[in-house]
């Protein structure tokens, strides 16, 4: 539970300059080869599509009540948080398990692997601000 509110509070904290719609992140073919890589990345982009849903359910709601919210209004938004975090704590706990496993794999990538990998990760938290952004605005 600590990971999904600290996942959530750090996404929501992150604010970043984009206009773009926020896309999955494709698995460059450096790490293609990596399976336990693939399912992290794969398994990262499925917690982050359901963020960016969120976050964009809760922007059109927010838009439409620009006046006093009303109750349903925010029984609405608070049903989207709950299903979406229902829908992303397993998926953060499987995260948690790959990355303890991560320290190992560490040991097995190449230099040009690692940097690969930064440079996905990266555009994995690019995402996130993305959606944080619509959040603000």
């Amino acid at each position: 539970m600590k990971k999904i509110i600290y996942f959530l509070t750090i996404s929501l904290l992150i604010v970043s300059c984009g206009d773009s719609k926020p896309k999955g992140v494709s698995i460059p073919s450096e790490l293609s080869k990596n399976e336990q890589v693939v399912v992290y990345f794969e398994t990262f982009n499925e917690v982050i599509d359901e963020y960016v849903g969120m976050i964009e359910d809760l922007a059109e709601a927010s838009k439409k009540n620009e006046g006093p919210a009303d109750f349903a209004s925010a029984m609405n938004a608070l049903s989207t948080v709950t299903n979406s975090t229902m829908k992303m704590a397993p998926l953060l706990e499987k995260i948690g398990k790959l990355e303890a496993e991560g320290q190992i794999m560490k040991e097995t990538l190449s230099e040009q692997e690692i940097l690969a990998f930064a440079d996905t990760y990266a555009k994995m938290l690019i995402r996130i601000q993305e959606a944080s952004l619509k959040m603000n605005n």
